[in-house]
């Protein structure tokens, strides 16, 4: 899947002797299901965004608004408190990263 892929870019073993390196070859990610509802609370993000901060280094969110070009949307009020609390907590006390995909919708 996309997000597998992202997370394996992130986080491919040095050395591996299969062609690629992670850009944080050290770093540990995991999978967080929380698009399997038909809808997207403030909450549901929050809950994912704050998931283990002392654990998981960098949280790679490859899902967004509608990316036609000229939708703009982002954090609700509980999910931007769990990710400053990630920043400058999470890691114990290093911070975690959060990045986010980018598209490129609309027409040309």
């Amino acid at each position: 899947s996309h997000g597998t892929r992202c997370a394996g870019e992130v986080s491919a073993a040095r050395d591996n002797e299969i062609c690629g390196v992670g850009v944080a070859y050290d770093s540990k990610v995991a999978g967080i299901r929380m698009l399997d509802q038909p809808y997207m609370t403030d909450l549901i993000e929050a809950n994912s965004m704050g998931h283990e901060p002392d654990l998981i280094h960098i949280y790679s969110a490859s899902w967004g608004p509608t990316d036609d070009g000229k939708t703009v949307d982002g954090p609700r009020n509980a999910t931007m408190r769990a990710i400053v609390r990630g920043v400058n907590e999470g890691r114990n006390g290093l911070g975690n990263i959060y990045v986010w995909a980018s598209g490129d919708g609309g027409a040309d």
